[in-house]
């Protein structure tokens, strides 16, 4: 099978970005670099998408391949900013365990494309401003607690919500039947 853009733009994000990401925060420790790096993992999370859907390049293959190099990268950044001292290692354990719950159930039920509920939307949105604002605060306000605190505040929603959002995913799929299409 061919690869297209859309899906080199994954694999890429997978793993070029993601790698990146972790060397300019944890070797180069340049929270502002990382930063920009989160920043055009974003824009390419965003991009993939768009390019599929609105030229028709839209694959199976891409339908599987975008969440997975979402969660790998959310995790990793996740973990990046645990060993970088901005977040609490508890934010990256919950955001493991719930995926890795969800993986095994996708995996056991072999569902369909799992379509996204507004709450997975919502905690994406969470995480997509809260991680990129610790970052922003590391570079130009470190050590300002209330806004750290303001910033934690929001990726924690963000890493309750994604629970949530699975436990959500793993219900749906215990009720549908073994490799139905969509839930």
């Amino acid at each position: 099978a061919r690869v297209n853009l859309p899906n080199a733009i994954s694999l890429g994000r997978l793993i070029v970005l993601t790698p990146l990401f972790v060397l300019v925060l944890l070797v180069g420790q340049n929270p502002f670099g990382a930063l920009l790096v989160l920043i055009v993992l974003g824009v390419t999370d965003w991009a993939d998408g768009f390019i599929a859907r609105r030229f028709d390049q839209v694959t199976d293959f891409g339908k599987k391949l975008d969440p997975v190099a979402d969660r790998v990268s959310q995790f990793v950044v996740c973990v990046t900013l645990v060993f970088a001292g901005l977040v609490p290692l508890w934010m990256a354990i919950v955001l493991f365990v719930s995926d890795l719950l969800l993986g095994i159930v996708v995996m056991v039920r072999q569902p369909g494309i799992v379509r996204v509920r507004w709450i997975g939307r919502v905690r994406t949105v969470l995480l997509m401003v809260g991680f990129p604002l610790l970052l922003l605060i590391a570079s130009f306000a470190p050590g300002n607690e209330p806004l750290t605190l303001a910033a934690l505040v929001v990726v924690g929603a963000g890493v309750v919500l994604h629970a949530l959002a699975n436990l959500q995913y793993v219900a749906a799929l215990a009720r549908t039947p073994r490799g139905a299409q969509e839930v």
